[in-house]
């Protein structure tokens, strides 16, 4: 590692940095290379990995989370519909045979930025770049369920 130039053999402080700048490189290029993995696969392929994802979880945590979230995911003309429903801790392609209590409709793009972590849900909805109706508050609980590592 190389110091920076007006960094002297007592500026604790200067090389201090310079180590703390290095190991954010090193974690972005990890983290980039995890995401960029996710920004390869299909929407199905990460609605798998979801499913796997909520395999793991407490279901006792996700079903006092409950209700049933839709995912309209677009891409040019056509739309990926998927569900996530925690009151019985399910994955599945299609619409909930109910009314759900969440719908998101999203591109394929900001849907793959906010599952892999690039993007926070709240910053996606926000600005604009998912519409979302129901009861957004629960949403907004989702991120444990829905972000892949």
């Amino acid at each position: 590692m190389r110091l920076p130039e007006n960094c002297n053999s007592r500026g604790r402080t200067c090389c201090a940095l310079a180590v703390s700048q290095a190991r954010a490189r090193i974690v972005h290029a990890v983290r980039g290379s995890a995401q960029s993995e996710h920004a390869n696969m299909s929407k199905a392929e990460l609605v798998t990995k979801i499913k796997s994802r909520l395999a793991t979880v407490d279901p006792k945590k996700a079903k006092e989370v409950g209700g049933v979230f839709l995912f309209n995911i677009i891409k040019g003309t056509s739309v990926y519909s998927w569900t996530l429903d925690l009151n019985n801790v399910t994955v599945y392609e299609g619409e909930p045979d109910e009314d759900p209590d969440t719908t998101f409709t999203l591109n394929e793009h900001h849907f793959k930025q906010l599952v892999s972590g690039r993007e926070d849900a709240r910053v996606i909805m926000q600005a604009g770049r998912c519409s979302v109706t129901g009861d957004i508050m629960r949403a907004m609980k989702l991120e444990p369920y829905i972000k892949l590592d």
